[in-house]
């Protein structure tokens, strides 16, 4: 094959339109093709043509990994899964992911330190956060020794966390009867991830000072 035409792309000026043997054949970034130093008449083998491909391929993936990337942080798994949702080659999309690693773009320790830390200061709890965090492809092991150094560093402990979550309603659980009072503060903190142990203890201190008659 040879290429017979190398073409400036209209709408897409870094990119460049190349044809082979009088055929539009695919496209490059002009600096995929700066490395390359590809040329009109030049020959070019099948195998090159995979290569050509494939560092275009790696080029698009970690653009995308990029823009993923400038929203918010991420897991090694979550970009994973974005690249090959777009359409990458599995091949390319490891390279995109060690790379990004090897240039601490990725870091799953610095991931789950930064969520975990957003979602306690949103009064979550571990559960919620740990069933979060396992999606996005996180060790189970990582995720609880991350959790528990991080609620050390604002609290006590999980129940102290529960008590902040709810504290700020207090004096309108107060106003409700005891069942009442019982099912909403037991059923917030759930929703919000707590343990049920959490929740009973949180529910035990409230009940210390309830001063609406029982019913």
């Amino acid at each position: 094959m040879k290429i017979t035409k190398i073409e400036k792309q209209k709408k897409r000026k870094d990119f460049y339109s190349i044809f082979l043997d009088g055929k539009y054949a695919f496209h490059l970034n002009k600096e995929v093709l700066s490395d390359l130093n590809l040329e009109v008449g030049q020959e070019i083998s099948r195998e090159e043509l995979i290569r050509v491909n494939r560092l275009e391929q790696v080029r698009e993936a970690r653009d995308y990994a990029f823009l993923l990337l400038s929203y918010r942080s991420r897991s090694c798994q979550e970009i994973r899964e974005r690249l090959l949702k777009k359409g990458y080659e599995k091949e390319a999309v490891e390279e995109v992911v060690e790379e990004l690693k090897g240039l601490r773009y990725l870091d799953d320790n610095k991931f789950v330190r930064e969520w975990v830390e957003m979602k306690l200061k949103d009064k979550r709890g571990k559960i919620l956060i740990r069933q979060e965090l396992l999606k996005k492809g996180i060790e189970k092991d990582l995720i609880d020794e991350l959790i528990d150094e991080a609620i050390k560093k604002i609290a006590s402990s999980e129940d102290e966390l529960a008590w902040r979550a709810i504290e700020k309603m207090v004096p309108r659980y107060q106003k409700l009867a005891r069942s009442k009072a019982y099912r909403r503060i037991k059923d917030f903190l759930i929703r919000r991830g707590f343990s049920s142990e959490a929740a009973e203890n949180v529910l035990d201190r409230f009940f210390q000072n309830y001063s609406r008659d029982s019913e």
